[in-house]
């Protein structure tokens, strides 16, 4: 009878224990899981991936050549590398390739008796892009100003236009859902601009260089991607890029305005 009571007893002794093994590791398993939880809603969790190609960047550049090495000109295809974008990819590549269409070669133009123009490449004038590029948490910036070479005058900002994307939806931005969601107005981004004009203006004789009120009337009035366009900063800032209008040459400037 009392070797009954014993196996028995054993029995449960070895159910008890095996019912704490499996349990504690069941609950082990479960925390661990939970922690892991908390760290993703805590912004540890990896973003979805949204590029083209995930071995390069966001942003990157190619069929890069010289125009002007002397003045720092160069030709590149810029590549958005995120799904969704290969449309734009393709324009952006034919706008560049369009281009040379435009390029105007010294030998073909009478320059006024006392004017000399000479450069590497024996153009008179010719049209080109240069990209500005910044990741900043979760907004990928790209920025794409065009502008028009002339070699008697230099460069002149044609149009400004731009990207702004999500690094985790891989969506664009529109300016409106910007601004509000850096709570910038209208009417304080007429006045940031409107006090850096006045700050840079200066002088030829007694003539003002920088067309203030036009300048202003275009950042006012004028479309997002032409004459002016939102980036973000390398410190997360919301920046204004618009074109400067001018007696001499227009030309693009940058403000913070959040």
């Amino acid at each position: 009878m009392d070797n009954t009571k014993n196996i028995i007893g054993l029995i449960i002794f070895i159910f008890v224990l095996l019912f704490f093994i499996v349990g504690g590791y069941f609950l082990m398993d479960y925390m661990q899981n939970n922690h892991k939880n908390n760290e993703s809603n805590n912004g540890v969790t990896e973003l979805k991936e949204i590029r083209i190609d995930s071995t390069k960047e966001y942003v990157y550049f190619e069929n890069i050549e010289d125009i002007l090495h002397e003045e720092h000109i160069s030709e590149q295809d810029v590549i958005i590398n995120i799904k969704g974008f290969e449309n734009i990819n393709n324009e952006l590549h034919n706008e560049l390739e369009s281009f040379t269409n435009e390029y105007v070669n010294l030998d073909n133009v009478e320059l006024e008796e006392g004017q000399t123009c000479t450069n590497e490449a024996n153009l008179y004038s010719f049209p080109y892009r240069e990209y500005t590029y910044n990741v900043f948490g979760d907004y990928i910036s790209l920025v794409i100003n065009d502008f028009t070479y002339n070699c008697l005058n230099g460069s002149e900002i044609e149009n400004i236009k731009g990207y702004i994307i999500n690094r985790e939806t891989g969506t664009a931005y529109t300016a409106e859902e910007l601004l509000e969601i850096f709570e910038v107005t209208d009417d304080e981004i007429r006045t940031l601009v409107e006090d850096r004009l006045h700050d840079t203006q200066v002088l030829d004789g007694d003539v003002q260089v920088i067309d203030i009120d036009g300048t202003i009337d275009n950042v006012v009035n004028g479309e997002y991607g032409v004459e002016k366009t939102l980036s973000i900063s390398k410190t997360g800032e919301l920046e204004l890029n618009f074109i400067v209008i001018s007696n001499r040459i227009n030309y693009n400037d940058t403000i913070t305005i959040s």
